[in-house]
């Protein structure tokens, strides 16, 4: 980021780069109001610029991220798509995504996975009220720190929940979006969208936090897609000899 770049519509971009990924970054700003809440950006790179796909999705992110209010979702205050700048104002919730705890502190995630499941509930269930499925749920999307206060985020797949004549008629998307390990099988096969497609995402999350592995891991990216439409999923205990039968039961409900 050069210096006549590092201020955008008066908000100022500090040396914190959160993320970064093919068509966006993620760095914190300070709030041009002088407002005490921290704030991050996600800035489209000037290669995404040109694409009408990207500006569309930013904007459809800010869309649901505004219309739901939730203390475990993800806060946006501002999009802004010009021809110089794209980019949405959101929340900065200085805590690693589930992903990341994994990896690092893997142990002292199953210390709070209680408060952590507990909250992943509550804002699918907010959403899911509110007529929206999320469709990328997966650790990567879920941020939590060290006391289990959570944040959900990243709504750029997400759609209306199908009604009753849409799931009737079959009415679902002709292009296969979302994450390969976390996908539902009705997302593969093109059927609507519902809360249920969320609720198999939440399960192979579940199951990846409490074992260290996916349920399915294939050969293939082919043969990962097969396994979760054919495949039945394996109980958690058997990686983890500290999963009781009642979570056992759980897992495998929303598989």
């Amino acid at each position: 980021m050069s210096d006549g770049e590092n201020t955008i519509d008066g908000y100022q971009l500090t040396n914190n780069l959160i993320a970064a990924g093919n068509a966006s970054e993620i760095w914190e700003v300070v709030d041009p109001s002088g407002g005490s809440q921290p704030l991050c950006m996600k800035l489209l790179l000037p290669a995404a610029m040109d694409n009408a796909d990207a500006k569309a999705i930013l904007k459809h992110e800010a869309k649901v991220a505004k219309a739901l209010d939730h203390p475990s979702i993800i806060k946006v205050h501002k999009v802004s798509v010009t021809k110089k700048h794209a980019y949405l104002v959101m929340d900065y919730f200085r805590a690693p995504n589930l992903k990341a705890q994994l990896s690092n502190d893997r142990p002292g995630l199953h210390s709070r996975f209680r408060k952590v499941f507990e909250a992943i509930c509550l804002a699918l269930g907010y959403m899911h009220e509110k007529g929206w499925v999320h469709r990328d749920l997966k650790p990567d999307n879920i941020l939590a720190n060290k006391v289990g206060e959570l944040r959900l985020i990243d709504f750029s797949l997400s759609v209306k929940s199908a009604g009753g004549l849409a799931k009737l008629l079959g009415s679902g998307s002709k292009v296969v979006q979302g994450t390969r390990t976390y996908i539902a099988p009705e997302t593969l096969l093109k059927k609507p969208s519902t809360t249920q497609t969320d609720m198999y995402s939440l399960g192979v999350t579940i199951f990846e936090v409490l074992t260290g592995n996916p349920p399915f891991r294939g050969m293939s990216p082919a043969e990962l897609l097969r396994m979760h439409v054919q495949e039945p999923a394996p109980n958690m205990s058997f990686y983890n000899d500290n999963i009781t039968p009642e979570m056992d039961r759980l897992v495998a409900r929303l598989l």
